[in-house]
């Protein structure tokens, strides 16, 4: 049941070497414990059963440990509607797999090793090894047909796919819509383009009203003409909006009944080949104390951090101007899926680049986040609700990490940020419950008394709530 196809590694004994690996390994694993980190899992996206649909049951999971010490796997599967099949975590094999050796198991052996009856949608696989950080890869192949040569088809897109058959082709294309978070997505919208760059039918289109956690479903080729409104002849192009956690896979199945995945792309960092790139580790923190005031809300925190670099025309929020609908949403109530959908259409104009998105904090504590720029895109803007609030929130509007004499900054240092009235909510007090502003403010440094706190341009008696740090990597 699958530990009689562990491949030639190593042997099952450590040598010297690979116990120092495996002791420096499990310290790296406490470290990051201790550090908050989760190991993330590996996903195989695309696993039939013995009776799976529309695929054909011909499937081998390939497992291979590319580390230098043995590794056992465990994995947790779920259906095509998220629920879990079988027990979490459930041990691959019986025995550890050899260092650079790997595990294969067959759809049969899955389902024998889960304890559970053959099912019909693909579902999806989340693999974990034994010491955290640990590298190994996962393939899974695919023999879509009796003739057709095996094809791994592990492999998918965050934002866009490229390869949408038009009403022309031979090839029927499906899209698989991958939800591999424990929160559900709401609101999945999109924008088809043909070849010359044209929009399809409407912008911005619905095509999901929602996602479940771990769900994944098939949207056909066909299903995105009716929902855009529009047809198309040859290759189009799907642009999604931003959703934390959504990946997609484009299949496409020709007339000979095959399945080819179109979903892996190189992706040029910038049409400009003279451009230089940076990346930064970003640290948020919070320092909301008794120190400050003494009025500290009890359940008082900060929201995730939602933001993007951008080319400085955006427009994602600026001072001395009206919040969008998104913004106002993440400074009353600090949800995030509208910005992210603003975002979006400024990617879609090119004057933004991906979202970054970062856990909240306490009153205290950090959120570390990566961040990567362009020349093109070479600014920052981010925005988390300081909560309970009426609409207060900190961030930054279109921060420059380019020095005046066009260099990189190495290093900011901690940064004051500055508390801000969205100016959609009216209220005197840390709490929610503020009635709406009519007609909308224009976005501004706080200054209000609030109880004990003297709030004056965005600080509170004389202190910040929060500050931000970035550090180019090297």
């Amino acid at each position: 049941m699958g530990s009689g196809m562990i491949g030639n590694g190593q042997s099952a004994g450590r040598s010297g070497s690979q116990l120092w690996a495996l002791l420096w390994a499990l310290t790296m694993s406490v470290a990051s414990l201790q550090a908050g980190w989760a190991q993330q899992p590996v996903r195989a996206y695309l696993m039939t059963s013995t009776a799976a649909s529309p695929l054909g049951p011909s499937v081998e999971l390939h497992i291979i440990n590319t580390s230098d010490y043995e590794l056992r796997f465990t994995g947790t599967l779920y259906n095509t509607q998220g629920a879990r099949l079988g027990e979490s975590g459930k041990a691959l094999s019986d025995l550890p797999v050899n260092a650079k050796g790997r595990l294969v198991l067959t759809s049969s052996e899955l389902e024998e090793r889960f304890g559970v009856g053959a099912w019909v949608q693909p579902a999806m696989l989340e693999i974990m090894s034994d010491i955290d950080g640990a590298p190994f890869v996962a393939m899974v192949k695919l023999r879509s047909s009796p003739g057709a040569a095996p094809t791994n088809v592990n492999c998918v897109a965050e934002g866009a796919v490229h390869n949408i058959a038009g009403m022309d082709q031979p090839d029927r294309t499906f899209v698989r819509f991958i939800n591999t978070g424990f929160d559900a997505i709401s609101d999945v919208r999109g924008t088809l383009r043909d070849a010359g760059g044209n929009i399809i039918g409407l912008a911005n289109s619905a095509l999901l009203p929602s996602l479940g956690p771990k769900e994944h479903i098939w949207v056909s080729g066909q299903e995105l003409a009716t929902r855009v409104g529009g047809a198309w002849q040859g290759q189009a192009s799907l642009y999604l909006s931003p959703h934390f956690g959504l990946e997609l896979m484009n299949m496409n199945l020709s007339a000979t009944g095959a399945f080819d995945n179109f979903s892996c792309h190189e992706k040029a960092r910038d049409g400009n080949r003279f451009v230089s790139e940076a990346s930064y580790t970003v640290t948020f923190t919070a320092r909301w104390t008794s120190e400050i005031h003494d009025s500290v809300p009890a359940s008082s925190h900060f929201t995730t951090l939602v933001g993007a670099a951008t080319n400085g025309r955006a427009n994602l929020w600026m001072p001395g101007e009206l919040a969008s609908a998104g913004l106002e949403n993440v400074a009353e109530l600090g949800q995030t899926g509208q910005f992210l959908n603003e975002i979006g259409e400024a990617m879609s104009n090119m004057t933004a680049a991906s979202p970054v998105i970062s856990g909240g904090t306490g009153s205290t504590g950090t959120s570390v986040f990566e961040l990567n720029l362009s020349r093109a895109m070479p600014l920052f803007t981010f925005a988390s609700m300081v909560a309970p609030s009426p609409d207060w929130f900190v961030g930054l509007s279109e921060f420059p990490l380019l020095d005046k004499h066009g260099g990189w900054v190495g290093d900011t240092g901690h940064m004051n940020l500055a508390v801000w009235d969205a100016g959609t909510e009216t209220g005197n007090r840390f709490s929610l419950s503020g009635t709406a502003t009519n007609p909308h403010q224009p976005i501004r440094q706080l200054t209000a008394q609030i109880g004990d706190a003297d709030i004056v341009n965005g600080v509170v008696n004389g202190k910040y709530l929060a500050t931000i740090r970035f550090q180019r990597n090297p």
